[in-house]
């Protein structure tokens, strides 16, 4: 702990959030956000993404600091911006709710499919139930169908329920072509 307290104070941005994380992630009587946000900010303002997306969460929930939905909105930005699918997806669900920024539908369809690319299943099953709502225009089921199928396979119970909607509404062809857009997807993820 001393080594990880040195690093951190000399400014060592992996130190920092690892320090973050002990002070948030304590139980009981040892956890102190304050202090945890503190780190999370040092690490942050030198553009570590876990660290954003945590920062991120703190302001959105007031946890060891002020609620502040905008500054939410900033640090999931950045995090997001930097290739973090938890934060894209948060900034997506801002975006979608109004929350910290001006409701933005197509803003969060970009953010979920950001996530989604990624095998983010919370960002696969927001940009199928975008879709789904004809956000981009007239709802493209098959693609659907392959992203709540994606998020489904990594157990997202809302993905696995919706999935029946959306296949009655496919063709038998169409469903061919959605499940071999799955199987492809899912080859490419695991590189065979």
């Amino acid at each position: 702990m001393e080594e990880l307290q040195r690093a951190a104070a000399a400014g060592d941005a992996q130190a920092q959030y690892e320090l973050a994380l002990r002070h948030d992630n304590t139980a009981g009587e040892g956890r102190d956000p304050a202090e945890a946000a503190r780190w999370y900010r040092l690490a942050a303002d030198q553009g570590h993404a876990d660290a954003q997306l945590h920062l991120g969460l703190m302001c959105d929930a007031g946890d060891g600091v002020e609620r502040n939905e905008a500054e939410a909105v900033e640090w999931y930005r950045r995090a997001a911006d930097l290739g973090n699918a938890d934060a894209q997806v948060n900034l997506g669900l801002m975006y979608l709710n109004g929350t910290g920024i001006a409701r933005n539908e197509t803003a969060a369809l970009r953010c979920f499919r950001l996530a989604a690319d990624q095998g983010h299943p919370k960002g696969q099953f927001n940009l199928g139930a975008l879709l789904y709502n004809g956000v981009a225009g007239e709802p493209p089921l098959a693609e659907i169908y392959r992203w709540w199928t994606l998020a489904a396979l990594q157990g997202h119970p809302p993905a696995q329920q919706n999935l029946e909607v959306v296949a009655r509404k496919l063709t038998r062809e169409q469903l061919a072509t959605a499940q071999a857009a799955v199987a492809d997807a899912i080859r490419r993820s695991y590189g065979k």
